[in-house]
């Protein structure tokens, strides 16, 4: 079942390109957003600690949080990254 997490990042783990390279090419992530300064939105199949992982064996660095997004949420997000955290997929095309 896919879910929905939040990857919240220090600048050891990299920039947000290198965290990009990694959101790419790691299996662990199906689909990702970003949106807000040093954090990403994951869609995976996998458990955080799976992910974070992944994470820490592709660019062998710490200091970076994976946590489910659950159904206690609220904020003020675009309607583009709420509708992937809902939806665990991205909004079609208008």
């Amino acid at each position: 079942m896919r879910k929905a997490y939040i990857l919240v990042y220090s600048d050891v783990l990299g920039t947000r390109e290198e965290v990009k390279k990694c959101m790419d090419s790691i299996p662990q992530v199906d689909t990702w957003r970003y949106d807000l300064p040093n954090s990403f939105y994951i869609i995976s199949e996998y458990s955080a600690d799976e992910i974070a992982r992944a994470i820490n064996n592709f660019t062998g660095k710490t200091n970076f949080i994976v946590s489910e997004i659950t159904s206690n949420k609220q904020g003020w997000l675009s309607e583009e990254t709420w509708y992937l955290i809902n939806n665990k997929t991205h909004m079609p095309k208008q």
